[in-house]
């Protein structure tokens, strides 16, 4: 049991001095590239790019819904019922109106 602890310890002191490496390699590249201050929780570039992420992802679930409306009236077409304007699924729920 004591080995394993000690093994444990070792991973978690191994990962610290890897994780305070990256920091000061980071540090250094931040220097060297005159880059001054990190983005903020709300500042203003983190809030415009925080916008525009929700943007992106509003767009993908419509461009999703819209893949899926448009398979839906391939398969419609296909079993000839496209202008029925109802089909019902799985012999309970009736939709009208499809689009």
């Amino acid at each position: 049991m004591s080995a394993a602890l000690k093994q444990a310890r070792i991973h978690v002191d191994t990962a610290y001095q890897r994780l305070q490496h990256a920091e000061a390699l980071v540090g250094h590249i931040q220097g060297q590239l005159g880059i001054e201050d990190c983005w903020e929780i709300g500042g203003n570039e983190y809030s415009q790019w925080k916008e525009e992420a929700k943007i992106m992802k509003y767009r993908s679930a419509l461009d999703e819904l819209e893949h899926l409306v448009v398979m839906r009236l391939f398969e419609l077409a296909k079993l000839g019922m496209s202008g029925t304007g109802s089909y019902c699924i799985s012999g309970s729920v009736s939709i009208t109106n499809v689009l």
